[in-house]
């Protein structure tokens, strides 16, 4: 019988990654054993398959294809179209770009460590956000997500979507104050049958308007979260923490909550730009005080039965539902590991393309001293820049194993086998060194971090979880998760 692959899925290659079912809905490719993908690959409506001279393995792939309705009895008509049909990318693969389509902003944030309110990356003409488009698609990148400055005051952002939906790009988040978002622009993009979340900035009740600059940007960003709710859009937060905003933490956390925000982020913000001015790094936390703040509300959070999933820094995160919380800076890594184990999983998948065209691993990258080292497409094209041997592909690529043999330090630490390195960004602002050791990472172990947040957490999580049992493990023991029994 023959068979023909359904048209939502396409069969994709690239560089060092030859085997990807990708799926157009999710935007995604599923990375099959070669056996199994030349079998997926007969299935195009010409060539005939017997069962019966399947190995069991592949039989049994072929059974969740067919059951999954993937693969379907091809008629005599059938065949693969012409989009499906297996083509590779001149590039590694790589899910998804963080994109600044402008280095401007309508706002005077304080915080803003790219300097938007003076547009110091400038911003790219239509010509040549039309070239990166070309380019993402060129390379296989079919997601990005939307951000800048303040990625709405673009005249022509519509116009971005359009291009985007022309070349079957996903939009993944689009990054927002707020202050543009309205009715109109939330009905032009629904005609596009484009329906992405957001994430928005709120800075604390009371004192939002301060840390944005302008009188009413909480009125505005308040206003743009109801619609968005009203709207049916996935919304998230992140929350800059500061002397004068911390006392907030729940109260604005709670707010968020009843305006159908999803999750929140918070932590202090970087001294680069904008906050790196005199006056206000008196605002700027202790690594102490900040620790301090997030002993004293994890356990208001768990009182307050955990309303939107949470990420405090990297001490403490939770996601109601969840059998454990979890400190996300306890990463393990055993010596037998560390030589393939990434220093950063988001970097194995994702980079970020700054409004001046730089390429760097993270958005927090773009403005330190280390970034005079990273290309810029509009000199070099990212099908160049996304090769396997690389300079930014090997850095993108760090291992566990490297970090440790260039700091001595992570080699005689007692935390070595909890610890990967820490962030990248943090590293280069420690020390302009990309392979360097995370000094926010090291205190937390040092200070006994890990510690003072299971002892915040333990009494207010078992209450929590009694009230509240996980999602199809109602049998768990509440005194037996912790952050060491999450994935």
């Amino acid at each position: 019988m023959k068979y023909v692959l359904d048209e939502r899925y396409r069969l994709r290659g690239w560089r060092g990654a030859h085997t990807g079912l990708f799926d157009t809905k999710k935007k995604a490719p599923e990375f099959l054993p070669k056996d199994l993908f030349l079998l997926l690959m007969r299935c195009d409506g010409a060539h005939e398959i017997d069962e019966t001279l399947l190995s069991e393995r592949e039989k049994k792939f072929f059974g969740e294809l067919r059951d999954a309705r993937m693969i379907r009895p091809a008629e005599f008509w059938d065949f693969l179209k012409p989009e499906q049909e297996y083509k590779t990318y001149p590039a590694v693969y790589k899910q998804s770009a963080h994109w600044s389509i402008t280095g401007a902003c309508n706002l005077k944030c304080r915080h803003c460590f790219m300097s938007a309110p003076h547009a110091k990356h400038g911003a790219p003409t239509h010509e040549q956000i039309i070239s990166i488009a070309d380019q993402l698609a060129e390379c296989g990148v079919f997601q990005t997500g939307l951000t800048g400055g303040e990625p709405l005051v673009r005249e022509d952002f519509l116009d971005i979507i359009d291009a985007l939906n022309e070349r079957e790009i996903g939009i993944t988040t689009i990054y927002t104050n707020g202050w543009l978002v309205d009715e109109k622009l939330l009905d032009e993009l629904d005609k596009r049958h484009v329906h992405p979340p957001f994430q928005l900035s709120f800075d604390g009740v009371g004192f939002h308007d301060f840390l944005r600059g302008v009188p009413g940007a909480e009125e505005k960003t308040l206003n743009a979260l109801k619609l968005l709710r009203d709207r049916e859009h996935p919304v998230s937060i992140s929350m800059c923490i500061h002397r004068g905003n911390r006392h907030v933490l729940r109260e604005s956390v709670n707010l968020m909550a009843s305006l159908g925000v999803g999750s929140v982020k918070c932590g202090s913000m970087m001294e680069l730009g904008e906050w790196a001015q005199p006056e206000l790094k008196d605002l700027k936390l202790t690594r102490e005080e900040e620790l301090r703040m997030f002993e004293e509300y994890i356990p208001q959070y768990f009182e307050d039965d955990a309303p939107v999933s949470i990420m405090m820094a990297g001490v403490f995160m939770y996601t109601p539902g969840d059998p454990a919380w979890r400190i996300f800076n306890h990463r393990e890594c055993s010596a037998a590991d560390e030589k393939e184990m990434p220093s950063c999983g988001v970097l194995q998948t994702d980079f970020y393309i700054g409004a001046e065209g730089m390429v760097c691993p993270c958005m927090g990258m773009g403005d330190c001293e280390y970034s005079r080292n990273f290309p810029n497409l509009f000199q070099t094209p990212l099908k160049d820049i996304l090769q396997p041997d690389s300079d930014f592909v090997r850095l993108e690529e760090a291992k566990v194993g490297e970090i440790r043999d260039r700091n001595p330090k992570c080699r005689s630490c007692r935390y070595v086998d909890r610890c990967t390195g820490g962030c990248r960004n943090a590293a280069l602002m420690a020390g302009n060194d990309y392979y360097g050791i995370d000094p926010d990472l090291c205190w937390f172990f040092e200070h006994d971090g890990e510690a003072r947040i299971e002892r915040a957490a333990k009494d207010a999580f078992s209450a929590y979880i009694l009230r509240h049992p996980p999602i199809d493990q109602k049998h768990i023991d509440p005194e037996e998760a912790s952050h060491n029994d999450c994935p």
